[in-house]
């Protein structure tokens, strides 16, 4: 038993530092690097990355053998690097365990670099030196036919080679000299459980407000996108695989069934029949090649479990789920009805019954295209204007979440004394603020990435951006202004939030515009903004007059700004 599986651990530690043979005999000749930074030249690429190639001074799979003991210990362990707390999980591989490292080991270097406004968030403050939890997770190779090593290997793979705050963190591993021949990971422990308990094992009586979920699921297309851009492909995104922080963060996690873009040739179901069947897509259903659309679908299942805590497809067996998956019957959330002659406790038990507005439940219908060419890729779902309004919602509460930090940190630099028995506590270190930030830096680009592209790509005018327009009483509050398919969309501004059953956009039909005109303002105006400032003073505008004699002001940031929509209104009115 000794040499066979000192033989299996060679082979793992070979195929770990070199990318799995698997990929390799593809990618002969592709050797495209993985950079963190995006690019337009990159959306969509379907070319694979040899997971060992260009990745070695990022993600280093190498461990030099060690003893258990000198990795888990009690939790009185003064040697273990890891003193374990407490056994959350046991199953026929192993199992797992939080644990607290020991202060008297450094935390391993991190890999990554994150930026953020040009600052390195390398420093520490008092409170980020408290005892941090982990997830250890124990598995046994020698148990292990040759396609759950594979798994196994995946994961630390994928998992060390994707940094992003919606992403459970890889920390380190290690092997096991002895002759269990057992591997350890270490990865950040999400302290809210996993969404499927949450949803289903928690008794909770009511469903998740449609906000909370929206911001959920935004970070769950963050993530997504993330690692769709690195021509990765999850393949198991289900709510058991998505972990949540009593802070609010959504981390997806369990990557052991995925993999590069060239290996994601699907066999006829039975013989590859990957994930849970409830999340499985047309495609894989059918037999057919699958890729990161596979992901999107499945994003689609936990959208619906999100908001109504029910899945779109149910059967009792798996042929019965596959007939009805390809049938295309599924059930959504119903739509909110109209609130007129309903008593407000009558609204907030629609509310509890997991009603949903009118613009997320087409925003599901988007996602659950069962044609994987129509189905939106993850930066097209970022892009859509429901899902700007839940990054803005959810940027804003990180915001809030920083600012209170700091108050928290200039409190302990007043004052040491007050915190003599205690340290301060934050809501995240410095380092994890820098990454939650980047992360949203990136889907923002993402999103200006894809709506470059759309217009460029478009063969009638297309315009969209952030605008100002007169509400009552004289305020003039965001609005996010679209020019598409004939119409002048008006939606609720993205940093606001929509109040009660109210409908969040307005279609303003081409056909119905008379005229469109630049505005000189006598005096700048001062318009409410999402962002830090609260407000700017707007100086450029345009109006649009329709058939009914109604005049629509629209203020934007800049003259250059006002003088591309009047100049894509004009082209897509036929004025010019």
């Amino acid at each position: 038993m000794g040499n066979g599986a000192a033989r299996l651990r060679e082979d793992w530690r070979r195929d770990m530092a070199a990318g799995t043979s698997e990929c390799d005999s593809v990618n002969s000749g592709l050797t495209p690097s993985v950079s963190p930074t995006i690019k337009g030249d990159d959306v969509d690429d379907q070319r694979p990355i040899p997971i060992g190639e260009g990745m070695t001074s990022k993600c280093s799979y190498r461990s030099e053998p060690v003893l258990l003991d000198e990795v888990l210990g009690p939790a009185d362990s003064e040697t273990a690097r890891y003193r374990k707390k407490k056994t959350i999980g046991r199953g026929a591989f192993g199992e797992a365990h939080i644990v607290e490292r020991n202060p008297a080991y450094p935390m391993p270097p991190r890999k990554h670099v994150v930026k953020t406004g040009g600052n390195l968030h390398g420093e520490k403050r008092a409170g980020d030196d408290a005892p941090c939890l982990f997830v250890a997770k124990v598995t046994d190779l020698t148990c292990m036919s040759p396609s759950d090593r594979h798994y196994a290997q995946t994961e630390i793979m994928c998992l060390a080679c994707n940094y992003h705050f919606g992403i459970i963190q890889y920390i380190e591993h290690f092997f096991i000299d002895n002759e269990d021949e057992t591997i350890i990971i270490i990865t950040e422990f999400a302290d809210g459980g996993d969404l499927y308990h949450l949803l289903y094992r928690e008794q909770t009586k009511f469903c998740l407000p449609e906000t909370e979920a929206g911001i959920y699921f935004v970070q769950l297309l963050l993530g997504l996108d993330h690692i769709h851009r690195r021509r990765m492909i999850h393949r198991d995104v289900k709510a058991a695989n998505i972990f949540l922080t009593t802070r609010g963060f959504l981390k997806l996690g369990d990557f052991g069934f995925s993999r590069q873009y060239d290996c994601t040739v699907s066999n006829p179901i039975a013989c590859t029949f990957l994930g849970t069947s409830y999340y499985l897509a047309p495609e894989m259903w059918r037999g057919q090649r699958y890729g990161k659309k596979a992901d999107i679908w499945a994003a689609g299942i936990v959208l619906c479990e999100l908001l109504g805590k029910r899945r779109p497809f149910e059967a009792d067996s798996i042929f019965k789920m596959k007939e009805l998956v390809l049938s295309g019957a599924m059930w959504l959330p119903p739509i909110l009805p109209d609130n007129t002659g309903t008593s407000p406790g009558e609204r907030e038990e629609q509310k509890d019954m997991g009603y949903v507005s009118r613009e997320m439940r087409e925003f599901m219908e988007f996602i659950l295209q069962e044609d994987p060419d129509k189905r939106p890729s993850a930066s097209q779902l970022l892009k859509a204007p429901l899902m700007q309004h839940y990054l803005c919602l959810f940027k804003k509460r990180v915001d809030r979440m920083i600012a209170l930090d700091a108050e928290m940190e200039g409190r302990y630099k007043a004052n040491p004394s007050e915190f003599a028995d205690s340290l301060p506590t934050y809501h995240f270190s410095l380092e994890e603020q820098a990454l939650v930030l980047s992360g949203i830096a990136e889907g923002e680009e993402v999103i200006h990435l894809e709506r470059e592209r759309e217009m460029a790509t478009s063969t009638t005018p297309r315009f969209e951006s952030m605008v100002y327009k007169e509400a009552a009483g004289g305020q003039w509050k965001e609005r996010y202004l679209i020019l598409a398919d004939g119409f002048l969309t008006v939606t609720l501004a993205k940093g606001k939030v929509a109040a009660g059953s109210g409908e969040r956009s307005r279609k303003v039909p081409l056909q119905s515009i008379n005229a469109v005109a630049p505005v000189v303002f006598d005096f700048p105006v001062t318009a409410e903004t999402s962002g830090e400032t609260g407000s700017f003073q707007a100086q450029f505008a345009f109006a649009i007059s329709t058939q009914n004699s109604q005049s629509i002001v629209f203020a934007t940031r800049t003259e250059q700004e006002r003088d591309q929509w009047l100049s894509a209104l004009i082209s897509a009115l036929k004025m010019d």
